[in-house]
């Protein structure tokens, strides 16, 4: 049972064929994981989009409804917690532009959150006014 040069090239030749079926455990890490990745993606984008949908609902409800009015509220004070959070955590990492610039935009971002949350509060409060004065 001698085996030749040449049968073990062919037998070689015959395991690289493009035909063989891939094995999950070699490919890497990350290509086993895209399908997974991709679903999570897509979920995070639907949810991201129908919290801002329902933001702006409840935004243009506000004026009008006081519950939608508390309910905004509420999203916007969560909102300013975790940006907040970010900037407290952006400001404990070292980094340069890019740290700078994003400190710079969380900062304009709580900004813009804290008029949303006064404007919401005089909504609330003429609300519970009326509610005083109605009831």
């Amino acid at each position: 049972m001698a085996i030749s040069l040449r049968s073990v090239l062919k037998n070689l030749a015959r395991l690289r064929s493009r035909h063989r079926r891939r094995l999950p455990f070699l490919t890497p890490a990350v290509e086993r994981r895209r399908p997974r990745l991709a679903a999570e993606d897509y979920a995070a984008r639907h949810s991201i989009e129908h919290t801002l949908d329902r933001k702006a609902e409840l935004r243009r409800l506000a004026p009008t409804w006081p519950p939608a009015a508390r309910r905004y509220h509420q999203l916007l004070t969560y909102e300013l917690d975790a940006l907040r959070e970010v900037a407290k955590a952006l400001h404990t990492v070292t980094g340069g532009r890019e740290l700078e610039e994003a400190l710079a935009e969380t900062t304009a971002q709580i900004d813009q959150l804290e008029v949303e949350v006064a404007w919401c509060n005089g909504l609330l409060n003429k609300s519970s006014l009326t509610q005083a004065v109605l009831g």
